[in-house]
């Protein structure tokens, strides 16, 4: 699968792209390159997309070239074509026209590249597109699937300079205070994406997960946030949607006390939902994403949100669960010593805690019908740390029924699995009885970035560690090569003795954690 590449030398992730053989000599190269510029592999996966829409946009109108299409454009089509990238482009001037002064300028700079007319013959000014306005008109009529003939690429030129004139009028009138209605939309025909039939949002939704088929989970919180935009916006098609729609949902939510960052997820959600359907043509041609760029500021988590369990809190929490039954005695201990999520271990059966190569695991897979892991992950046997086994943990894992689920009093949710529910039971517990405030620990994740650390500082190997966690390191490609540690729990095992107890327990003389109770 295509994915972001670093530079070799700026270590900037980057698209590549191969041209076709056929269309090298019309690019002109053998390969398209695009910075992401960023070095974060979660900003460059999130801005993947988008970038090698672009290029692949290249390749299509090289592809209109080769074949020799030339098409003759009406100049009503032309006019309809500009007044879609007009109207999509007029509401950002609204958001933020700048200062008079500036848009003032800007204005006699459109104007400058008019040619002067022979006043004393009463003729006007008028535009005369040079090659570099040749250019820029081609490469838009392109960009809508279109490869003009010389006299269309004149008349769109002449089209894209009254656009941005009209623009620049827009702008100082804004700018001077003026936000009643624009006289230049009357000026354009009807929208051509109007005119071109496009899915409602709950088809689009549908077509989607019938093609990607992600996890509940996942479905739920796209099916939420389109079911916040078609509210706020009021209607139902998906080709209407611009960004006036995007920052009206993103305004009803603030004003509803939602927090920046849970906006910017369902931005996210949504964001990537469009441009899906951009790049599988269920969307009208020229279309954009309305998303793009229209995240929340401070929306983004901050890695300081999720802090590890200390020490301290760490035997809080365990000699706590000693005095409860069912999950609650088992599962913060089962969370403790494996680092895995919290799906993964709520939604075990009995029979994933079993022996494999002479060693006690917990078997992480998706075989089970209606088992799924995170986007991505790999299945992995974990084994079972000394100190879990010489607590009981065993003897309760065999007490249930081989084919029934680990932790039954935690009852599945509607999409089948028991996180949500141990989430919510887990948290009001940590608070309350427990006495955990921290709001930057949580009674799950909190426990992986522990074990993360303990990892690190325990001589860990990376592998081993990265096969623990269920991580996919980026980094080593032949971490996926072999069996590896994730299939070797008699090897990992050796590694696992190598991590600290954060509180004594009968029958275990493995490493305590040298600072318990800090």
């Amino acid at each position: 699968m295509p994915r972001p590449q670093k530079h070799p030398k700026s270590k900037v992730y980057r698209v590549r792209v191969v041209v076709p053989p056929a269309l090298r000599a019309t690019i002109g190269r053998s390969e398209l390159f695009l910075s992401l510029n960023t070095k974060d592999p979660r900003e460059a996966a999130r801005r993947y997309p988008a970038a090698l829409s672009s290029l692949q946009a290249r390749l299509d109108a090289a592809r209109l070239v080769v074949r020799g299409e030339v098409v003759s454009v009406p100049d009503d089509r032309l006019a309809a074509l500009v007044g879609d990238l007009y109207r999509s482009a007029g509401p950002d001037i609204d958001a933020q026209p700048g200062a008079y002064a500036a848009a003032d300028l800007h204005r006699d700079t459109v104007l400058d590249e008019l040619t002067p007319g022979d006043a004393d013959d009463g003729e006007a000014p008028e535009f005369i597109p040079n090659e570099r306005r040749m250019a820029e008109a081609r490469q838009v009529l392109l960009g809508f699937g279109l490869l003009p003939d010389d006299d269309t690429t004149t008349r769109m030129a002449g089209h894209l300079w009254s656009y941005r004139y009209r623009l620049a009028m827009r702008r100082l009138g804004r700018a001077r205070g003026d936000f009643g209605p624009d006289p230049a939309d009357a000026l354009y025909p009807p929208s051509l994406k109007a005119a071109q039939p496009s899915l409602t949002m709950d088809r689009l939704l549908e077509v989607h997960q019938a093609e990607r088929a992600e996890k509940p989970k996942t479905f739920d919180k796209r099916r939420s946030a389109l079911a916040h935009l078609k509210r706020v916006v009021g209607y139902n098609d998906a080709g209407r949607l611009d960004k006036a729609g995007v920052r009206a949902l993103k305004e009803d939510r603030a004003a509803g006390g939602v927090k920046p960052a849970t906006i910017g997820a369902d931005i996210a959600m949504l964001r990537s939902l469009w441009g899906w359907a951009l790049r599988n043509g269920h969307l009208p041609d020229g279309a954009s994403n309305p998303f793009e760029g229209m995240s929340p500021q401070g929306s983004k988590r901050h890695t300081t949100e999720r802090q590890p369990f200390s020490d301290a809190d760490a035997e809080i929490i365990l000699t706590a669960a000693r005095s409860e039954a069912g999950f609650l005695r088992w599962l913060p201990w089962l969370l403790a010593f494996t680092g895995c999520r919290l799906e993964e271990a709520s939604g075990a059966a009995a029979a994933d805690i079993r022996q494999q190569s002479g060693v006690w695991i917990l078997d992480i897979h998706d075989r089970a019908e209606g088992r799924t892991l995170k986007d991505g992950q790999p299945v992995r046997m974990v084994p079972l740390h000394p100190a879990l086994l010489a607590e009981g943990f065993l003897a309760y894992a065999q007490s249930r029924p081989h084919t029934g689920p680990l932790f039954p009093d935690l009852k599945p949710g509607r999409n089948g699995n028991r996180s949500a529910m141990a989430t919510k039971k887990l948290g009001r517990w940590l608070r309350g009885k427990v006495g955990i405030k921290d709001k930057n620990k949580v009674a799950a994740h909190s426990w992986r970035h522990r074990m993360k650390d303990l990892l690190r500082f325990s001589g860990v190997r990376e592998e081993a560690a990265d096969a623990m966690l269920g991580h996919n390191n980026p980094v080593n490609a032949g971490a996926n090569y072999g069996r590896g540690w994730r299939g070797r729990p008699d090897q990992l095992i050796k590694e696992v003795y190598k991590i600290p107890s954060p509180i004594p327990v009968d029958g275990y003389t493995g490493p305590l954690t040298s600072e318990a109770g800090e």
